[in-house]
């Protein structure tokens, strides 16, 4: 297939997902019947058990939103012939400018239009976020280079660290959570009483929390094998997540294992991967800008 002909069928399906966006948003009520159709796929998955989606509606409706955000700049990239690395910053701005302007609709037909804003918009820029992240990376796989000797050596050192903090909070006799859950909580209450979203609660944090804390493990994976081996990264990010999700299951009765931590932890680990390709790339071209003759 042709880059003419991959090119034509991006912006097709662009064109059939922006008329597609464009119904939803603009028939009243469709928006929320999608949202509707879309909870009720969530709880039949809830009725699988074993912590399976026990987020709340509000913020499965956020991950949702921003999954289909980040597409746009990914989207963006491929729809154009020449696309350039530098382009990603403005195909990231170009798609706020979309979140935005589809936030503004959709909170026009809200009984409470500042809040219904405010929730689309935030869940849009962390999915514009996502996909202009998997923009850079996409571009910088190519000419990522191997970390310096030294680099990996420091990497190592890092990584066995990093092992040894997952392992003790792996296996922990409690949430390690358990001491901060109550000033977490009322940090939560006042930011949704200075205007934060309400999908933005208590799990949604700890979802959260469990993707930063296993983007590390992505990010030591590139870092010591290299960019090729970026399926390495987030293969065993999933086989490490659905290891210490059974070992609680099975040995620490005070620990929940659960499918959404599967979730989190391999999300963060897809995350580390894609941070890890794009610092590669970046060193590359730094490396190549600093040593001519040897990039040559």
């Amino acid at each position: 297939m042709t880059t003419t002909t991959r090119t034509t069928i991006v912006r097709s399906g662009m064109l059939a997902a922006v008329a597609l966006v464009a119904l939803v948003l603009l028939v009243p009520g469709l928006a929320d019947r999608v949202r509707s159709a879309l909870l009720h796929v969530v709880g039949a998955l809830r009725a699988l058990g074993h912590g399976t989606l026990t987020l709340g509606d509000g913020f499965v409706t956020a991950i949702a939103v921003s999954l289909v955000t980040a597409v746009l700049p990914v989207l963006l990239a491929r729809a154009s012939r020449a696309s350039r690395p530098d382009g990603v910053l403005r195909r990231a701005l170009v798609s706020a400018v979309v979140v935005l302007v589809a936030a503004a609709v959709v909170a026009a037909q809200s009984a409470t239009p500042g809040g219904r804003f405010r929730s689309v918009a935030l869940a849009g820029f962390v999915g514009v976020a996502i996909g202009s992240l998997a923009d850079a990376a996409w571009h910088a796989r190519l000419r990522a280079a191997h970390a310096s000797g030294r680099t990996r050596r420091v990497a190592w050192t890092l990584a066995a660290a990093y092992a040894l903090v997952v392992v003790l909070v792996a296996t922990a006799g409690s949430p390690v959570d358990g001491g901060i859950h109550p000033w977490l909580v009322r940090a939560i209450a006042a930011g949704h009483r200075l205007g934060a979203p309400g999908w933005l609660g208590y799990d949604a944090v700890e979802f959260t929390a469990n993707v930063v804390f296993f983007a590390p493990f992505g990010f030591f994976v590139l870092l010591l094998f290299g960019a090729r081996a970026w399926w390495v990264g987030m293969l065993g990010g999933f086989l490490a997540s659905c290891a210490i999700e059974t070992v609680q299951a099975l040995f620490l009765p005070a620990r929940f294992a659960s499918v959404d931590d599967v979730l989190a932890n391999t999300s963060g680990a897809v995350l580390g991967v894609l941070v890890g390709i794009v610092v590669l790339g970046h060193a590359r071209v730094s490396a190549a800008q600093g040593h001519p003759r040897a990039a040559a």
